[in-house]
């Protein structure tokens, strides 16, 4: 029975492990679909936007001297016949803001078939001077209208298609993160059953309390943190973000977190979120210098997590972790935290909850020297994050 215990979590782990990796090719190929689908949107609109440019010319061919206006008359369209097609083609699988778009483009085409005309009229009559005000103020203005509906449709198909892919990501790093949450709780499972049997029973007298469990806490702090990392990856609203701050303190059992983001210059850190203090705490705090010697600055410039013990059993103390995404750190998570939790025990929660919020965060703004920030200040006893 033993022994099947220890197999049982090690065929959950490769389970685990086995369909981490097959919805992660999954979220993958999806995410290189969106890449193909945004490349060939991109050429089908450089052609649009080169055949509405070649009307502008030929429509130019009718009153040029020496030229064949037949010739360029059937040019015309030619070439308006394929604008036609392509927008047509656009807006049977585009999404609602590029239809909008798409549609008055084809209000646009047909405004221009009728100048068009009345410009041929005056050609045949020999008014070519009639002909150019139509072709180089009318047809011209209303051209430049339809390129601008065009572009707006381009714009709209391409960004709709990156907010879709930056959802698939933001999926693919939850999925990463909660199954390392729930590697983690397989691992702990048995060594906090074999913590169960340390003692010989007869040795105790039956009036002495049973050794208690202290790794039940810390099974419950890894679930509790694998559901703030499931909810990160499907946040789409910043409103539910301070929930989410308040959770994070119950899974890393801390007394107070704040949430500081780096600014655009990489130069400050300011606290954007907090859980566990007052209103009255937010006045003094402001912002910290990336350069500075304090374990929240010293986090973010060395990209490690800091820890700073309690100085009492009854004391607290703090902890501090980078936020690590693609350009470096966007931030630090800091967390006043006392108890069992002040040894750095939960240290390795609150990374993985860190490395989940990276995807979410960035950049503040960078505001001037001395300017007011709405920052959320600590209490004395948590000065050093």
């Amino acid at each position: 029975m033993q022994s099947l215990r220890g197999v049982v979590p090690v065929l959950l782990g490769c389970l685990l492990v086995g369909g981490t990796t097959y919805q992660a090719w999954q979220f993958e190929r999806a995410s290189s679909a969106l890449q193909t689908h945004e490349d060939r949107l991109a050429r089908q609109f450089s052609s649009l936007e080169l055949t509405v440019a070649a009307v502008r010319t030929a429509q130019a061919g009718y009153v040029a001297a020496g030229q064949g206006a037949d010739f360029w008359m059937t040019r015309v369209d030619d070439l308006m016949a394929q604008v036609a097609a392509g927008l047509s083609e656009r807006q049977l699988d585009g999404q609602a803001d590029a239809v909008t778009a798409l549609e008055s483009a084809q209000s646009r085409l047909d405004a221009l078939r009728v100048s068009d005309r009345r410009a041929r009229n005056y050609v045949g009559n020999d008014q070519r001077l009639l002909a150019s005000d139509v072709i180089f103020v009318e047809s011209l203005e209303i051209l430049d209208r339809l390129a601008a509906d065009i572009a707006t449709a381009r714009d709209a198909e391409i960004q709709a298609g990156r907010r879709e892919a930056a959802t698939i990501r933001q999926y693919q790093a939850g999925l990463v993160g909660g199954a390392a949450v729930l590697l983690l709780v397989l691992v702990a499972v048995p060594k906090s059953r074999g913590s169960e049997v340390p003692v010989v029973p007869e040795v105790r007298s039956p009036d002495v309390p049973a050794v208690p469990e202290v790794r039940g806490a810390e099974v419950q702090g890894l679930a509790d943190a694998a559901d703030v990392c499931v909810d990160l990856a499907r946040l789409l609203d910043g409103r539910d973000l301070p929930a989410l701050i308040a959770r994070t303190a119950t899974a890393i059992g801390a007394k107070g977190v704040v949430l500081w983001v780096i600014d655009e210059a990489r130069e400050t850190l300011r606290p954007s979120l907090a859980h566990g203090y007052s209103d009255r705490m937010v006045q003094r705090l402001g912002t910290l210098p990336v350069g500075a010697d304090n374990v929240t600055s010293v986090a973010c410039r060395t990209l490690q997590p800091q820890v700073v013990p309690a100085g009492s059993p009854e004391g607290s103390g703090a902890i501090a972790v980078p936020l690590i995404g693609a350009a470096g750190c966007v931030g630090v998570l800091a967390a006043e935290v006392s108890g069992r939790a002040a040894d750095g025990s939960t240290l390795p929660l609150a990374r993985v909850i860190a490395a989940q919020l990276a995807a979410v965060i960035t950049p503040l703004p960078a505001v001037a020297a001395g300017g007011a920030t709405d920052a959320l200040d600590a209490p004395p006893a948590a000065g050093a994050l």
